[in-house]
């Protein structure tokens, strides 16, 4: 009978602790965990990794490059001019290693800082045959920036993506590109100087001007 009473009182105990919430500390093993690995838990469980460092991709990607590549190695003329590039590109996915996508330029911008002369560019607006052919980048570019809407004359613009990657196939390209490079800037006819003058037409936010320079029409040509 005593033992019946005992059992009794037990079982209603470990109710009342239920229903209060009052589970012993040693049945949960996070408690007095760090605020870490917290951190790491709440950002797995919102979507994102492990880990993950906080920001969109886009600011993910220009905070990486334009730490990581800077003086000849330069993708971009600043944290900016990358913010506005970036939505242009293809999103991809935080897996992607290769192909004209963010998610692969992403993934090389990190690697950056250990070896800037390879990483840099294929993380770049070109991709450098690591994300996408240089052509690939750049028409990306072009067909978002270079437009019927945003240029005076209709020779300031691809018709296509396939006229785009035709016509940069034929024009030479001098590499490794680099947004310092005085070549790039200066008007020589190569393709580093279109990917260039693309992204000044989406910083400056003038295509009428920087478009026909992209298009080899004026500068980006032979004399």
């Amino acid at each position: 009978m005593k033992r019946f009473a005992s059992l009794v009182a037990l079982v209603s105990l470990v109710a009342c602790n239920g229903l209060l919430g009052l589970d012993e500390a040693h049945l949960d093993p996070t408690i007095g965990s760090s605020s870490g690995g917290s951190s790491a838990e709440a950002g797995a469980a919102a979507g994102g990794e492990p880990g993950a460092a906080p920001g969109t991709p886009c600011e993910r990607y220009c905070e990486a490059i334009t730490e990581a590549c800077t003086g000849d190695n330069a993708q971009y003329t600043d944290l900016e001019a990358c913010l506005l590039a970036c939505p242009d590109f293809p999103e991809g996915t935080a897996d992607d290693d290769e192909g004209n996508t963010l998610g692969c330029r992403l993934n090389y911008a990190l690697k950056a800082p250990s070896e800037p002369i390879t990483y840099c560019t294929w993380a770049g607006p070109g991709g450098d045959g690591a994300c996408g052919s240089n052509c690939e980048g750049f028409c990306s570019l072009m067909a978002a920036t270079c437009t019927a809407d945003s240029t005076r004359e209709s020779t300031d613009y691809f018709q296509s993506t396939e006229e785009c990657l035709s016509t940069c196939a034929e024009v030479p390209q001098r590499g490794p590109y680099s947004a310092t490079n005085e070549a790039t800037t200066g008007g020589a006819d190569i393709f580093e100087c279109r990917l260039y003058h693309v992204t000044a037409a989406i910083y400056a936010d003038d295509a009428g001007v920087h478009c026909p320079h992209a298009m080899g029409l004026r500068l980006c040509v032979d004399p």
